[in-house]
């Protein structure tokens, strides 16, 4: 099954330059995808399963940290474990 993307996700892909990534939220689960263009997802699966799984630390690293960065709630998280000393 191949579904069609919307015209709201498309507007979004042309807005990346066509290249993406976009987010796309399902509005029952909540769940998050990743749209991207086909080619650039081929190659990235070639370059991944070239990839040690070390050499990805520092990129996971990037990742999280930005993550982070923008997470309004990471702070509430936080506080929680300090109150509950699991920090």
């Amino acid at each position: 099954m191949s579904p069609t993307i919307t015209d709201q996700q498309r507007q979004a892909l042309h807005e990346m330059n066509d290249a993406g990534p976009v987010t796309v939220i399902d509005p029952i689960s909540h769940a998050e995808y990743v749209l991207v263009r086909a080619d650039i997802f081929g190659q990235l699966q070639t370059w991944m399963s070239d990839m040690e799984p070390h050499e990805a630390y520092p990129m996971v690293d990037q990742i999280m940290a930005y993550d982070d960065a923008h997470d309004p709630t990471l702070e509430s998280y936080q506080d929680n474990n300090r109150s509950r000393g699991t920090e």
